[in-house]
């Protein structure tokens, strides 16, 4: 008899470990926070914030969960006792790096100097003079004459500065190619089959036409980095609502 009461008592408890939900809002500003994504880490689930800023998901106490919205930081918090029994409130702080990086970029500038510019510049500059006055460039018989390795040198700086800037360039911003993507759901383990079926619901039919219109929306190869896994998640997630919109209006 003792013993069918304890088990009847340890499958109370795991039936209750497993059922247990989190409720609480969000607010920013002193105003209720629509949209804001919430992912269990620990659990590998996602939800995301009503037009009243509410949530309620499943969640056991230790789980991690992680509160990301653009132009705010994002939070991580340990589910604890408290967060199971009562309706609790995550306040978003404004990220002000991210909201100036977005002001500056519609505000006009002071235009930077740039080594790659300037040397594109005064090539053009020096084959145009080259050609309108040869003779200055011919090898003169006194000591006054130019100074041809000199010149070469500078060319040949300027082409290199030239080069190290674009490669820069290319590290900091570079569009996602399609087998880049399929690929990389393949072999990463967050970003994968169980994530495509049951989060973002696309089909294995579904798949292939997905794909082709994220890599359409111009994807930042950068969002791949472990660093940026929030925003490329809430990338995917705003990308299957609008994949399975177009698939309604299109039917």
């Amino acid at each position: 008899m003792l013993r069918k009461i304890l088990v009847i008592i340890i499958l109370f408890s795991v039936f209750k470990g497993y059922s247990q939900k989190t409720t609480g809002k969000v607010y920013a500003d002193n105003k209720p926070m629509e949209g804001v994504l919430i992912i269990n880490t620990t659990q590998n689930s996602m939800a995301s914030t009503n037009a009243k800023g509410d949530f309620n998901f499943a969640a056991n106490i230790g789980d991690s969960l992680v509160f990301s919205a653009s132009f705010f930081k994002t939070q991580i918090i340990r589910v604890q006792e408290y967060h199971l029994n009562e309706v609790w409130v995550v306040e978003l702080l404004e990220n002000r790096n991210e909201l100036d990086e977005v002001l500056l970029t519609g505000m006009s500038k002071a235009k930077e100097f740039s080594v790659a510019e300037y040397s594109k510049n005064f090539n053009n500059w020096l084959q145009k003079d080259i050609r309108d006055n040869p003779y200055a460039y011919s090898p003169q018989s006194s000591g006054d004459g130019i100074d041809v390795i000199a010149l070469g040198k500078m060319i040949l700086k300027g082409i290199n500065n030239q080069k190290r800037n674009d490669n820069q360039a290319a590290k900091r911003f570079r569009i996602l190619g399609l087998e880049e993507l399929i690929v990389f759901f393949k072999k990463d383990d967050f970003f994968n089959e169980d994530l495509l079926r049951n989060q973002l619901a696309v089909s294995k039919k579904e798949e292939p036409t997905f794909f082709d219109y994220c890599q359409s929306q111009q994807i930042d190869s950068r969002l791949l980095d472990k660093k940026n896994q929030i925003r490329f998640l809430d990338f995917l997630l705003k990308r299957s609502d609008e994949f399975h919109d177009l698939a309604i209006t299109e039917n």
